[in-house]
């Protein structure tokens, strides 16, 4: 584990060297692709682990490119980075692309910039580009846009706030908000987990790169906090909660609590294989893959939310089926599994 994050820091630095050096128009297109290559030819790691496994197509290319020069060229952005699902090499055919715009609040860039350029390269008149925190406090602004049919999200990162969670993240503090966005919310530690997968394609003053070598490795102290505190959750939800839901057939709560409880194990579950969760669409899919994890984690779960049931009994077994899940999660969590309280027999 430590050997791979060591060879992708090593990767980081090539890609941010190569791409700051190619500044001038000129070769903006080209660069990307030397990117792209860059980041996938660097590494030695298993195909499954491979941190760029899906390169842009050359349209996607002279777009992101084009991009990021004019959003490089607006003062205030401090970095522009490929960020979403083409960063992590799971992008599908129609998969937005994702522009993170790294700024201090210091000297932020100006909104009505960015709204200027998105009027003038978005296919419909008036896109969606909203002011600071237009989104909420943790998915902190940006723009919805569609160009020549591709859809492009711009995303507004605020370093001093970055590095804030990163801090609290290596002293064992998180936060999960749940106003923030559908299903589950937002969970803090997320933002190391962009940080970690992110393409620089501008960063000059080399911001993102001090980060990236933060959070190459999964800080210990949210790895013990997310698994004493979401087991106990996990647990709490089941058996003060759900149970008491369950024997009176509501089917409502019932289901609320054991998706709660779920998403809870799911955050212990990548803690204890030391990677960031960073998309609710893709957590079963990478759990398959993770060398600690109860056997066929993502089927049993698909099957018990698949119909949890109208009836006592049948609620009842959902729930009983989700504690199996629990306790298999906590016996691969060792010496790590010290919950807050007890719960009361």
């Amino acid at each position: 584990m430590r050997e791979r994050k060591r060879k992708r820091r090593r990767i980081w630095r090539v890609v941010s060297f190569e791409w700051n050096q190619a500044r001038s128009p000129s070769v903006r297109v080209e660069s990307v692709q030397v990117v792209l290559d860059k980041a996938k030819s660097a590494t030695n790691l298993a195909p499954d682990r491979v941190v760029i496994r899906q390169q842009l197509s050359p349209v996607q290319r002279e777009l992101v490119s084009s991009l990021t020069q004019q959003l490089s060229a607006i003062p205030g952005v401090k970095a522009v980075v490929l960020g979403g699902s083409h960063a992590r090499g799971r992008a599908q055919p129609g998969s937005d692309i994702d522009l993170g715009l790294f700024y201090s609040d210091a000297a932020p860039f100006s909104i009505q910039s960015v709204r200027a350029l998105a009027g003038k390269v978005n296919d419909r008149v008036s896109p969606v580009v909203t002011e600071f925190y237009g989104w909420g406090p943790w998915v902190s602004g940006g723009a919805w846009l569609t160009i020549s049919g591709q859809r492009v999200d711009f995303i507004y990162r605020s370093l001093e706030h970055v590095e804030r969670v990163i801090a609290d993240a290596e002293a064992g503090r998180c936060e999960l908000h749940y106003a923030q966005q559908p299903p589950f919310g937002f969970f803090s530690a997320t933002y190391l987990g962009e940080v970690a997968v992110c393409v620089p394609l501008f960063d000059p003053e080399q911001l993102v790169e001090v980060l990236k070598q933060r959070v190459a490795e999964y800080p210990e102290a949210l790895r013990r906090a997310v698994v004493q505190d979401y087991l106990w959750a996990a647990e709490f939800g089941l058996a003060a909660f759900a149970r008491k839901f369950s024997a009176r057939a509501d089917a409502f709560g019932t289901s609320a609590c054991l998706t709660r409880s779920l998403n809870q194990l799911i955050l212990v579950l990548f803690a204890l294989n030391r990677t960031y969760p960073l998309n609710d669409k893709t957590a079963l899919a990478e759990i398959a893959e993770f060398e600690r994890a109860p056997g066929e984690f993502g089927p049993r779960v698909q099957k018990i939310l698949a119909r949890p049931g109208d009836t006592p009994e049948e609620l009842n077994a959902a729930v009983e089926n989700v504690m199996q899940l629990l306790q298999e999660t906590i016996a691969l969590a060792d010496e790590l599994c010290q919950p807050r309280f007890v719960m009361p027999k």
